[in-house]
């Protein structure tokens, strides 16, 4: 009996590679979103609810200036007596009127301030950004892991098929198709997890796109995620080289929004001093009166001689016992303590760049490798197993050996390549610019 055996199905690289997830995730929803990953940010930025809540601090700001800008109201009195102990009836207004530049200085604290709120948006915005880039490779990654599950799948129904026909031809025992109808069943267990990893990822980035979670998604560029046999296939999974790492260090502190954050907050105790300043002098109250007073009248008594006045007066608040001057030593406090903050977060800053730059590094270097080395040998050792055990060289033990051992490079390409997307999305929160712009820039290199 020949120990050659056609298999109707066959397996190659490319095959391997590049199938397609199928898509709707969901398959009782009829929405279907295409998107890229430059369009997943900008609809996150217009539908995010994060972001739409956070945009009205910049009302409540606003808002803020011009209640800063309020001139004091003038304030009316009027005195009217009962009875015959007094008979004066007096009108009068006071107006406020400030001194020391107080308008001026809440003014430009309040306009500091909005700054500061607009700021504190533009880093939300930016962290919502990473989030999405992070949810938008997730996903590409779960459905290329599930892609993968799948395709296991498939290789374990063919050493299925094959210890059967083999079984029939009497040329293995039945123990190999049991042996093989088990791993098939274990490889089964776990499509149900590489599924619902897909679910759990699509709810995450519709959820930050401010769309219904059961939307299934249609990541255009998502094979650039995956793993392709193909040379020139491209897109957010190629190897860009980077610029010198004090290049990035300098893009970091002229675009990181913590930093410009901190700064404005030095702005902003520097305006809370001229405040402060301002309090320490009294301001005064101008007073102008009317008195008519029409006199005492009783029985057997002439008639009284009604007189008036006009009374004019400034009323001021002395500084005797509160000066103001504890005001402005806790505004000064406060300015110190920022500019330490200031200082300390650009050493951060420089921490945080540097160690996500060496962290992409190593990621490239182990994504390379795994892109370039093991995924393609891997690949020739199961399609080689494979025909072994169908020609009857090896046994059903060494398939299944090599289908395990395949699998877990596949895994670990896996986990490797979301190490590196994380790693690219942690360089582009520590330099605070797109990778697109990182990887454009034209930078000497270090000699």
């Amino acid at each position: 009996m020949s120990r050659v055996l056609v298999l109707s199905l066959c397996i190659t690289i490319e095959s391997l590679g590049c199938l397609s997830v199928s898509l709707p995730v969901f398959a009782h929803t009829a929405r279907v979103s295409n998107l890229t990953l430059e369009k997943a940010i900008n609809q996150a930025e217009v539908n995010n609810p994060q972001l739409l809540a956070a945009q009205r601090s910049i009302s409540v700001a606003q808002a803020g200036v011009a209640i800063a800008g309020v001139i004091p109201n003038p304030r009316l009195a009027i005195d009217i007596p009962f009875g015959q102990a007094e008979t004066k009836r007096t009108i009068g207004i006071e107006q406020p009127i400030e001194l020391g530049g107080k308008r001026g200085a809440r003014l430009a604290l309040a306009n500091s301030q909005v700054q500061q709120a607009q700021l504190q948006l533009d880093s939300l915005r930016w962290q919502i950004r990473i989030q999405v880039r992070q949810a938008y490779a997730e996903l590409a990654l779960a459905q290329g892991a599930q892609q993968n599950t799948e395709q296991s799948l498939a290789i374990n129904k063919q050493l299925v098929d094959i210890a059967k026909m083999r079984f029939q031809a009497n040329d293995v025992a039945r123990a190999d198709v049991v042996q093989a109808e088990f791993a098939f069943a274990q490889a089964q267990q776990k499509l149900e997890p590489a599924i619902n990893r897909v679910r759990q990822a699509s709810i995450r980035l519709n959820t930050l796109l401010g769309q219904p979670t059961d939307t299934a998604t249609n990541l255009v560029d998502g094979e650039a995620f995956r793993f392709s046999g193909k040379d020139s296939q491209s897109g957010l999974a190629i190897l860009a080289k980077l610029p010198d790492l004090r290049v990035l260090k300098k893009l970091a502190k002229a675009s990181r929004l913590d930093l410009a954050l901190a700064q404005q907050q030095i702005q902003v105790n520097n305006k809370q001093i001229q405040v402060a300043d301002s309090v320490r002098i009294p301001d005064i109250t101008l007073a102008a009166s009317y008195v008519w007073d029409p006199g005492l009248s009783t029985d057997g008594a002439p008639p009284p001689t009604t007189t008036t006045a006009v009374i004019l007066g400034v009323r001021v608040d002395l500084p005797l016992f509160n000066s103001g001057g504890s005001g402005v030593r806790q505004a000064r406090a406060n300015l110190s303590v920022a500019e330490a903050q200031n200082a300390a977060l650009e050493s951060q800053v420089d921490s945080e760049v540097a160690t996500a730059y060496e962290n992409t590094v190593s990621t490239q270097r182990v994504l390379e490798r795994d892109r370039t080395v093991l995924l393609p040998q891997a690949l020739e050792v199961l399609n080689l197993s494979r025909k072994s055990y169908e020609y009857g060289q090896t046994g059903l033990s060494d398939a299944l050996l090599t289908q395990q051992s395949v699998q877990a490079v596949f895994d670990n390409f896996y986990t490797d390549i979301l190490a590196y997307q994380t790693a690219l999305g942690a360089l582009e929160q520590a330099v605070n610019l797109p990778l697109s712009m990182i990887h454009n820039t034209d930078v000497p290199k270090t000699p």
